[in-house]
């Protein structure tokens, strides 16, 4: 018999729990923050953006002489700013099917792409980091690669505490799974790796598959790079020896180190002995002489508390990208949960409609939104998903990118 109950909030309440169920990605970073949106008690709007205080930092005293240090709190802005949906509709028949019917048909293929997307901006934004070990166009095929990417996470004081995740793609998880099959481990995680095909709990991580990596290309590169002046500092760094009046030297995420400066301990601020990696912050092509500066993260502070490297790069220091000109490498990713928030926000119910449903689950975290109305001319009901969300890097040196193939 047809489903007389298909209401409103039990579409929305399926909707939702379909789409927690398909994501992947999502599930691996910080979703405490959705409280801080929308309404407060009082029924007054919070607004679309909050800060995120980030840890105040702090030099150590030598010595008995008292020497005060400034308290400067940093934040980062999340901002509640992408809304996205899947519109459709459905024939007076099609409303007579059961729930069971109506999710499987209608409800699953569009909310698992919603979840799709959600996913695939949550892996774009992880892919905002420095750190990156591996070579771009190959698989990683050993454990070494990615326990690199877990002493990535040790050199900044990441924590070791159950939540640092690996994301990989479908090839990059099938290699290690076949590449650790004859080493020694504990037989139920081997059985359990070789019969679901899975990684499952190891080296440190909780693996998850994830088909949506970020692929990104390495810039076409040209020249020998070198830094153009000694004694700089800030996230801008200015270079010369690049191929001259060329359209593109170095892309977005594309990283490289500078010969002789270091990355430092985050509490003590002493050299790792380790060449710092910088990230490129936007797309910049080189000019009629080969000069080009490039925006960088993190930015070069060789002194006091929020110190990054052990010393500003000399003049002529020999510059090194990641990757060779031009490969293709999917970003599998290396994270701890805190490194990355995720919120969602209530979208407004509105009136006037045939079916109209806003549902928040507080423990996911989750909101979504169903809405439906009646074309007469055609007798059909257009019905749309709903959701608005914001993504934030906030620590980027609790992320490692595992660089990998092309797929």
């Amino acid at each position: 018999m047809p489903n007389t109950f298909l209401t409103d909030d039990i579409i929305t309440l399926e909707a939702l729990s379909i789409f927690e169920n398909s994501l992947a990605a999502a599930k691996h970073v910080d979703r405490s923050k959705d409280a801080l949106f929308g309404k407060s008690e009082g029924g007054s709007n919070r607004g679309a953006t909050i800060r995120v205080r980030k840890p105040n930092q702090y030099t150590v005293r030598t010595g008995a002489t008292y020497s005060a240090q400034d308290i400067t709190d940093e934040s980062i802005a999340l901002t509640i700013d992408t809304q996205i949906g899947v519109d459709t509709f459905v024939t007076s028949k099609d409303m007579t099917l059961s729930l069971s019917d109506f999710s499987s048909q209608v409800i699953k293929p569009q909310v698992a792409l919603l979840a799709n997307k959600v996913d695939t901006d949550v892996l774009a934004a992880m892919a905002q980091t420095f750190n990156s070990v591996g070579t771009p166009g190959t698989v990683p095929s050993t454990l070494a690669t990615y326990l690199s990417a877990g002493v990535k996470l040790d050199q900044y004081a990441c924590p070791r505490d159950g939540q640092r995740a690996m994301l990989v793609g479908p090839q990059m998880q099938a290699d290690i799974v076949d590449g650790l099959k004859g080493l020694f481990n504990a037989q139920g995680k081997i059985g359990s790796q070789f019969n679901s095909g899975e990684m499952g709990e190891a080296a440190g991580f909780n693996w998850q598959m994830d088909q949506n990596l970020y692929v990104h290309t390495v810039g076409p590169l040209g020249g020998t790079p070198l830094v153009n002046g000694a004694g700089q500092t800030g996230a801008s760094l200015v270079t010369d020896g690049f191929t001259a009046a060329a359209a593109l030297r170095l892309k977005k995420n594309d990283v490289f180190t500078i010969a002789g400066v270091y990355s430092v301990n985050p509490v003590s601020k002493v050299s790792t002995g380790v060449l710092q990696q910088f990230r490129v912050t936007a797309d910049v092509s080189s000019d009629a002489a080969g000069n080009l500066t490039a925006a960088i993260e993190p930015s070069i502070v060789t002194s006091g508390a929020t110190q990054t490297v052990s010393g500003s790069p000399a003049d002529n220091a020999a510059i090194t990208v990641v990757g060779a000109a031009n490969a293709l490498a999917a970003q599998g990713i290396a994270a701890h949960k805190s490194a990355v928030a995720l919120a969602f926000a209530e979208l407004p119910k509105p009136q006037g409609v045939d079916l109209a449903s806003t549902k928040t689950d507080k423990q996911l975290g989750v909101s979504m939104r169903f809405v439906r109305w009646y074309d007469g001319d055609n007798d059909r009901f257009k019905c749309r998903f709903d959701i608005l969300y914001g993504i934030k890097v906030l620590r980027p040196e609790w992320i490692a990118r595992v660089q990998s193939g092309a797929a």
